[in-house]
């Protein structure tokens, strides 16, 4: 082989290289904790599954560390974690962390770069320029994909919808032989990174999946490794819906929240390259993934039911469209426009308007956090000069190239911010000082004090790594869909703080009620509460119902007297259980039940009138179970860890109400329930004194991972079955 064949390999590591230049590489393999917004408190759960789930072969469990316990990587995606899990062998856990959050950003824009380019060096540069163009976006901060969305903790949605990309790529424009394999694993990654993302790529991916041309045996093998790789999470997802929080974000209505300002010349810029090819070519393109892209995302936008998809996720699916459509017509039009403009003298005058601009966009903000995006550019602008004069064709991806770099503004401090970590921030010793307090007494369940203020340590979560960093649990964290416990929580807390974030949409809450707040944290079990403001503080002092313990500044910590179990005594209400369509259809939309166990829970809970909602088909069997004296109860030996429950009571046959979140994976060893009740706790009734609750696989998850690996045995069976045919 020449050194012409390699070129465009050595085009297009030059151009990643200097894209992880631009990453902070150098960040990447510092030892630290990344932070920023969601990141910061994503490591949390990143933790548990490398020490307590992978290690034990598992991708979902349950874990004590939020919500007073919730079902961890039921809900939320594994395969980010599993990388990080791969990667901590070799690297420390917050540079594995880090190199799995890089990757995501880097594996984008190459997927990006697959679906414009044509494997040669022009549309090499101008499928790399779309990637950027979409990376750097910095309209959204939260709908995930760009680097702004990855750095506020959305890079499980990044690798969702690189995987979404690479999986259309590998059945549309790869001349692999083996492409439709790879599709499947692709599509398969994409729904185990985020759910978003694969229903929307999931409809296209299966039309071309169908009109593929390859064999059916190789299709129907490719179908089976789907099945294996996401059947056993995909259904215990959907079968648990009920079991979540439904944020019930408000939509968006306006078409500018859709068609960002960045976005608009390029969206413009589509509509005359449309209108400017010939008919054969406009038709060509109605079935592209592109325009699927634009026209799924903006009738999603305006008129998708609301539900748990709010339509500000499909934002990005909306800009992406648009990047390819434009960038797929550049391409393929390029020598039209590049023969109107020739010359040596042009192109040099190009270069310079374009290096001016970026130097004059720079110089009213420069300061050391801008250095490495000067540096990126201006190597990039030497590179491509040298490399591509008289070459027009590659004029155009480096204008889009200069203008992208030159309008980023908060991008490189975000990079900075999060990549330096917690060690690196100034105030990082007053929370080491206080996890070190806290470390040295009892175990126990925390709600703290919520506070924008907060991110000075690195994000305002940060108080949620106490699980990490002490013994102690915090009842807040930032899987809000995956725990049942969320609302109630939050709601609590609004009485508890004097900035609460109150994040969860139709709830009645209590700004400002302290006392009320207070009755509901003994009610949720919680064992310690810390103050980080003065007014808060003089409260928490003066109440009757907790005990001043320490102070580690600015944040002071109070003990209560709660305790995690007691005998159920006040009167029931039954809850009839609507069927199984109903339920998940108001999991999914925003038409919640007349009548659900979440609205009546959380109507019993506010108005602590001692009645409490249990999910049990028939109450007359459990009705002289109930107790009239709980002061009678005595719980000793109580020990909570991930998977079990155990303790020993004076009061076998009584109900028990167990301040543990319900999930159906609980069993009692013997006795009855657990049953769902008020406010989302479990109940019980043990036959003896010795109490033992373990979380276990459902029937469902054991004959689902029957049939997965089933799947792959078929999938084996006929590969080697069409290898012996073909041989």
């Amino acid at each position: 082989m020449n050194l012409k064949s390699f070129s465009p390999l050595v085009t297009n590591s030059i151009l990643f290289s200097i894209l992880l230049i631009f990453l902070r590489i150098d960040l990447v393999f510092s030892d630290s904790l990344p932070t920023g917004g969601d990141m910061g408190a994503h490591i949390v759960p990143t933790k548990f599954f490398v020490t307590e789930l992978f290690s034990n072969f598992k991708i979902s469990g349950w874990s004590n560390d939020w919500f007073a316990g919730y079902p961890a990587y039921y809900f939320y995606f594994p395969l980010p974690p599993t990388i990080v899990a791969v990667l901590s062998p070799i690297f420390s856990f917050g540079i594995a962390f880090k190199i799995m959050v890089v990757a995501s950003l880097v594996l984008l824009v190459f997927s990006i770069q697959k679906l414009v380019s044509n494997e040669n060096i022009n549309s090499l540069h101008f499928g790399f320029t779309a990637g950027l163009l979409f990376l750097l976006t910095e309209s959204f901060t939260i709908f995930g994909g760009n680097l702004a969305s990855s750095l506020a903790g959305q890079y499980s949605f990044t690798y969702s919808l690189a995987f979404g990309n690479l999986s259309i790529y590998f059945l549309t424009k790869s001349n692999l032989k083996n492409s439709v394999f790879y599709s499947s694993i692709c599509i398969s990654f994409c729904i185990l990174s985020h759910i978003i993302p694969f229903i929307i790529f999931i409809p296209i991916y299966a039309f071309y999946f169908i009109n593929h041309k390859s064999e059916i045996l190789k299709k129907i093998s490719s179908f089976l490794i789907f099945l294996f790789l996401t059947i056993r999470f995909s259904i215990s997802l959907f079968t648990n819906l009920e079991f979540t929080t439904n944020m019930t974000y408000s939509p968006y209505s306006n078409i500018s929240d859709l068609i960002k300002p960045d976005v608009l010349p390029l969206f413009l810029l589509s509509i005359i390259f449309l209108f400017s090819l010939d008919r054969k070519k406009i038709f060509s393109k109605l079935f592209s993934l592109e325009v699927y892209l634009i026209l799924s995302s903006f009738l999603l936008f305006f008129y998708a039911p609301e539900g748990a998809l709010w339509n500000g996720r499909v934002v990005p699916f909306f800009i992406l469209g648009t990047i390819l459509f434009v960038f797929n017509l550049l391409s393929q039009n390029i020598n039209l426009l590049s023969h109107k403009f020739q010359g040596y003298t042009f192109l040099s005058l190009t270069y310079l308007t374009a290096g001016f601009f970026l130097l004059f966009n720079y110089y009213s903000r420069w300061n050391d956090k801008y250095e490495i995006t000067v540096l990126f550019v201006s190597v990039l602008l030497v590179i491509l000069y040298f490399s591509n004069m008289n070459k027009l064709n590659q004029l155009f991806p480096f204008l889009f190239v200069t203008l992208t770099i030159s309008t980023v503004s908060f991008l490189p401090h975000w990079l900075n911010w999060n990549f330096t970590g917690y060690e690196g921030k100034d105030e990082w010793s007053e929370i080491s000082s206080l996890y070190d307090e806290l470390n040295n007494i009892t175990s126990g369940r925390i709600m703290w004090e919520p506070n924008p203020d907060l991110n000075k340590y690195g994000t305002p979560m940060v108080l949620m790594t106490i699980p990490m960093f002490t013994d102690h649990e915090s009842v807040e964290g930032l899987y809000f869909d995956s725990s049942i416990t969320t609302p109630f929580h939050f709601v609590t807390i609004s009485g508890l703080a004097e900035r609460p974030s109150n994040p969860v949409g139709g709830l009645n809450y209590m700004n400002g009620n302290f006392d009320k707040g207070v009755r509901h944290m003994k009610q949720l079990g919680v064992d310690y509460f810390i103050t980080y403001t003065d007014s808060i503080s003089e409260k928490a002092t003066n109440s009757n119902e907790m005990e001043f313990l320490f102070e580690s500044a600015p944040f002071k910590v109070f003990k209560l007297n709660s305790i995690k179990v007691e005998l159920v005594t006040s009167e029931l209400i039954n809850f009839s259980q609507p069927s199984f369509y109903e339920r998940i259809s108001s999991s999914v939309f925003q038409n919640p039940l007349e009548e659900s166990f979440f609205t009546l829970s959380m109507k019993e809970f506010q108005k602590e009138n001692n009645i409490r909602v249990i999910d049990k088909p028939s109450l007359d069997e459990i009705r002289n179970k109930l107790s009239t004296d709980d002061a009678q109860l005595n719980i000793t030996d109580f020990e909570i860890q991930n998977n079990q429950i155990r303790f020993r009571t004076n009061q076998p046959g009584k109900i028990h109400l167990i301040k543990v979140s319900y999930f159906p994976n609980w069993t009692i060893e013997d006795g009855d329930g657990p049953y769902r009740i008020t406010p989302s706790f479990m109940a019980v009734v043990p036959n003896s004194s010795d109490v033992k609750m373990t979380f276990e696989k459902t029937t469902l998850e054991q004959l689902l991972s029957i049939f997965s690996y089933l799947c792959l045995a078929m999938s084996i069976l006929l590969i080697i079955y069409r290898m012996k045919k073909y041989a």
